[in-house]
């Protein structure tokens, strides 16, 4: 009896070691890809352009280091402006619900363009409503997927459903709920 037990035990092994170089052979597996963004609207204001002052409620102030003003030193932005902007769609699960939600919006890469936000700046301070503030990295913007979201599952976002602006990022960086920041007030640049 001890030598079928030795030869099951031998056959085991070389099961399980043949197992394991296959699975080297198919090489690492690749990680879960990121969600992608899909062009809703190519939108009619891009970097460069005059951005007129608000004629509705101004939802997003910026400051700092930009190049382009329309109130003072600042730029203030309502939805109206927001939306002739690209605007991007987005399904991700939304940490807070544990849910997938369509998010559309504003990258936040193109925001920075149209605001003027030169190369030397390294900083985004971001504070919402409540003045709760996230810093990011002005080149992790710029190279992620980040979206401004003026729009959760096609509708407009009230204040007491995080809204009407918020943060929205299926990078990296947006596997901290900490960082998806909603009802933003404000952006500062340095």
């Amino acid at each position: 009896m001890g030598r079928v037990t030795r030869l099951v035990a031998v056959v085991a092994t070389g099961i399980v070691v043949l197992a394991g170089c296959q699975r080297d052979e198919q090489g690492p597996q690749a990680p879960a890809a990121a969600p992608s963004t899909q062009e809703v609207s190519p939108g009619t204001l891009a970097a460069g352009a005059k951005v007129s002052a608000p004629k509705g409620e101004v939802v997003l102030t910026m400051s700092g280091e930009i190049g382009t003003h329309n109130k003072g030193k600042k730029l203030a932005l309502d939805i109206a402006s927001l939306e002739k902007m690209r605007t991007v769609r987005m399904e991700t699960t939304e940490p807070f619900l544990k849910r997938k939600v369509t998010f559309e919006g504003v990258l936040l890469s193109d925001l920075l363009a149209v605001a003027g936000v030169p190369d030397s700046a390294s900083k985004v301070n971001i504070v919402a409503l409540d003045d709760y503030k996230v810093d990011f990295n002005v080149a992790d913007v710029r190279s992620s997927q980040m979206l401004l979201a003026t729009k959760a599952d096609g509708k407009r976002m009230p204040v007491d459903k995080a809204g009407p602006i918020r943060i929205v990022d299926s990078s990296s960086l947006g596997r901290n709920p900490d960082l998806w920041i909603w009802s933003v007030s404000t952006m500062r640049l340095s």
